[in-house]
């Protein structure tokens, strides 16, 4: 178990990061229990973690057998008796789901076991900031008239500099104008209040002029 230490101190460190990136999601306990060594968390986390590859066999037969049509992905009930007889759980099955549809496998069954209403329908992969890299949690602050002061909160690499513009998917340019730091509380739950800085980026629509007219 000593062993596990030195890796369960930077896995403590890594979700330090993490919680400070992104709120509350991860347990306060959880950190300090593995930054500090404690054999039940190690014991924990040992046990939590690790997909076998027999596991990862049973689940891609029933991801074949869907994808060949040899099992109904909208039968529920067959769907739970499969992973019942094959000894699997949803959570287990999911993750190798997902794991076949970032690898690019099975995409037809893969397709099929998480379409809407299916059993694997909540189960979906969430294509969020996993693999994305240290993303910085801001809120975009719209000072024009018509949405005044709305917020809109979202991760980026870095904080948005004054004079930088802002590209939305859809609607105008925007450009910032200031940058300021809120400060808030995180970890009141768990009674570890602790204050951290968010970033207010305020963003005015950029002001395009048109030719031979000098911008308003």
């Amino acid at each position: 178990m000593t062993t596990l230490v030195p890796n369960a101190v930077v896995l403590a460190e890594v979700l330090r990061l993490q919680r400070w990136a992104a709120g509350e999601s991860v347990s306060a306990a959880r950190m300090y229990g593995l930054l500090h060594g404690f054999e039940s968390m190690l014991k924990q986390e040992a046990d939590s973690f690790g997909i076998s590859c027999e596991t990862q066999r049973k689940v891609e037969d029933i991801i074949e057998d869907v994808e060949m049509g040899r099992l109904d992905a909208d039968d529920g009930l067959a769907i739970k008796d499969r992973l019942y007889r094959d000894g699997l759980d949803d959570t287990t099955a999911g993750q190798v789901i997902h794991l076949c549809i970032l690898q690019g496998r099975f995409s037809v069954g893969t397709k099929k076991l998480t379409s809407s209403g299916s059993h694997f329908a909540t189960h979906a992969p969430d294509r969020s900031m996993d693999w994305l890299g240290s993303l910085h949690y801001i809120e975009l602050v719209d000072c024009s008239e018509i949405t005044h002061k709305r917020l809109h909160g979202c991760y980026a690499p870095s904080v948005p500099r004054i004079g930088e513009l802002l590209t939305p998917e859809n609607g105008s340019t925007m450009k910032v104008v200031d940058v300021e730091w809120a400060v808030i509380s995180q970890g009141q739950r768990e009674g570890l209040r602790q204050p951290v800085l968010i970033p207010h980026v305020y963003l005015e629509e950029e002001q395009v002029g048109t030719a031979g007219s000098p911008d308003p």
